[in-house]
């Protein structure tokens, strides 16, 4: 390995998207709160999207009616999404499912934010285990053909990231009388060790294989980052407080649970958010022109330097109430 090709690449990957990646707004304004560390760190998703069923019985619910390539192409759109990689899966086989979640967040920094999206249903076993049904599954295997919670959790909770976003659109079918309890809804069952993790989901509940009811979820979603809607602040950026509370408007099963320090988990950002541009101050121009030239017209060459400092001053003076906000 060369050197100096090694420091060219990452001195380029720092001056160029990791910088505009770190601009954030501030009033009307933009600071940068760039980070070295953090500036190195990805975005990455990963979108599970179960649309059929080998399993007759599961074949007979409802599906979401969900645009999961749509969502992919914002959540890659550096003006919404801004995600550095996003895979997409739709109808995979569990061996395939198991792979691409354990890739999802292995060998992750801290400061990577991991997003998990799944459009499916959820089935509780008679133990009260929560699985994830997948073209493969079958009802009197569920350990071995399903995706349990239990392994999305530990995935979760072996990797270094701090920053996990994980959102469920879907269904839950309970394939036993036990009634809910506390810590078997979506919200709790993937809470793990509970740090640095957000659970965002609506998920509709059935008691039985005729019976089925459709969550609108993703198409809402797709719309709040089409429309920069969730953006209730106006600051540009979507906040996932933000987007459960627009989402709670539109469909009454979003549930949204914060586990660990980190309260501020960005999504995306609003499309149509407007910064103006600082009108520019002339009357501070002229101030730092003229006041130096009078100085020198009226004390001649032996008070140059001190016009010179003088117009270093005013222009210093300038930058700073020029980018302070009005």
């Amino acid at each position: 390995m060369i050197p100096g090709k090694t420091l060219t690449y990452h001195v380029s990957r720092i001056t160029t998207k990791s910088l505009i990646s770190n601009l954030r707004p501030h009033g009307n304004r933009l600071t940068s709160c760039y980070n070295p560390c953090i500036a190195m760190t990805k975005r990455i998703a990963l979108i599970i999207h179960n649309q059929t069923y080998a399993e007759p019985k599961l074949a007979q619910l409802k599906l979401p009616a969900a645009d999961a390539a749509a969502l992919a192409e914002l959540l890659r759109d550096p003006i919404v999404g801004n995600f550095d990689e996003v895979e997409l899966a739709v109808n995979s086989p569990t061996a395939e499912l198991r792979q691409r979640v354990t890739g999802l967040f292995q060998r992750k920094h801290r400061h990577d934010e991991l997003l998990l999206y799944i459009v499916g249903h959820l089935l509780v076993d008679e133990a009260g285990q929560v699985h994830l049904a997948t073209v493969d599954t079958h009802l009197d295997t569920l350990a071995e053909t399903a995706l349990s919670a239990g392994y999305l959790t530990d995935c979760m909770d072996r990797s270094f990231s701090r920053r996990q976003m994980l959102l469920l659109d879907g269904g839950c079918l309970r394939l036993n009388s036990i009634e809910w309890a506390a810590d078997m809804r979506p919200t709790t069952v993937f809470k793990g060790r509970g740090y640095g993790r957000v659970v965002l989901t609506s998920v509709t509940g059935n008691d039985s294989m005729d019976e089925g009811q459709e969550t609108d979820l993703t198409h809402h979603l797709i719309q709040a980052l089409q429309t920069g809607a969730a953006d209730a602040d106006g600051d540009g950026q979507v906040e996932l407080r933000e987007l459960y509370e627009y989402l709670r408007q539109q469909t009454r099963q979003t549930s949204l649970r914060i586990y660990g320090k980190h309260e501020h988990f960005i999504l995306a950002r609003n499309p149509y958010h407007f910064i103006p541009v600082q009108p520019i101050k002339w009357d501070l121009i002229s101030g730092a022109i003229l006041a130096p030239a009078t100085i020198i017209i009226i004390g001649g060459r032996a008070d140059l330097r001190t016009a010179i400092g003088l117009a270093g001053l005013l222009l210093l003076m300038y930058a700073l109430l020029y980018l302070a906000p009005d």
